[in-house]
Parts: structure tokens; C-alpha cells; sequence
């Protein structure tokens, strides 16, 4: 049995716009399955990938694109100075360094910048993996999506 090779680290591109949105709702619609019942993850992940929807939110941020032998398979975004906005990463390639890989050269990324710390607003599905990487908690949030109330947590990690 091989090991699997690193991620590749790419820019992510407004062009990835449809990629990052079919990753999005794989994550969100399989990979949050056991922390989201259906109904949460129906109203967070919408009725459609919206292309034009990610490429606003992919211009507005420094991200990242991580790929398996060429293959789309997470992506990780900064809001500067350093605000982690959006990470996925398909529930099929979760446990193999993706987001660890994508979080290191993010974190790389907003120390250059002037960060002295990184935020993000973090899912029930990704609080372990920002807990592991050093984040704190600093509160527990109630967001709406589509009438649909969802946990998430607001969390810190000092730089």
C-alpha cells in the first residue's frame, strides 16, 4: 500500500468558481452529515451550486485550491488580514492532510500580511480540525439560512 502523495496547492481562481461550488455541496450535503440533520444542510447548502455566487466570494479573498493528482478535491479561503472564510474539502478526500495543508500555507499567507491572529466562524463538522490546529473557542453562534437556524462557533488562533 502506497502513501498518498501531498496535496498540490494552486491559487484558487474566480475560473474555479464551478468546482469550488460542487466541492461546497459535497462537503456541506455528505461531509456534515453526522453533525447537521438533513433539514440544516439542505438550507445551508441551497437549492443549486451558483457558480456566479463563488466567483464574488472567491475575487474577495486570497484562496487556495488543493488537488490530488490534478484532481479539485478542497479549497481554503483568507479574507485579509487574516479572516479563514470558506474551507472544504470533499468528504472523500477528508482525513488526508488537505485542510492542513490549505490552513498551513493560508497561515503562511496572513503572517506576511501583518495577521496576528486568524479568525474564522467554523462549522459543528469543522471545530475538531481548527481545535487541532490551535484555534480557541470563543463562542458558540446561531446563523439563519433559508428560515433554517444553524450552529456554528466563532474561534481564534494567535499567530
Amino acid at each position: 500500500m502506497t502513501a498518498e502523495p501531498p496535496p498540490d496547492l494552486r491559487p484558487l481562481l474566480s475560473e474555479d468558481a464551478e468546482i469550488a461550488a460542487e466541492i461546497f455541496l459535497d462537503a456541506v450535503l455528505n461531509g456534515t452529515a453526522p453533525h447537521y440533520s438533513e433539514e440544516e444542510r439542505r438550507a445551508w447548502a441551497g437549492p443549486r451550486a451558483d457558480p456566479e455566487r463563488w466567483r464574488d466570494r472567491i475575487g474577495g479573498s486570497v484562496g487556495l485550491m488543493a488537488e490530488l493528482r490534478g484532481v479539485p478535491v478542497g479549497f481554503m479561503t483568507l479574507v485579509m488580514p487574516g479572516h479563514i472564510d470558506l474551507a472544504f474539502v470533499r468528504p472523500g478526500a477528508a482525513g488526508h492532510g488537505i485542510g492542513s495543508a490549505l490552513l498551513s500555507a493560508l497561515t503562511t499567507i496572513a503572517r506576511a500580511g501583518g495577521a496576528s491572529a486568524l479568525t474564522s466562524d467554523v462549522s459543528k463538522a469543522a471545530r475538531a480540525f481548527f481545535a487541532h490546529h490551535g484555534f480557541e473557542l470563543l463562542r458558540e453562534q446561531s446563523i439563519t439560512r433559508r428560515g433554517v437556524a444553524l450552529t456554528n462557533y466563532a474561534m481564534r488562533k494567535p499567530l
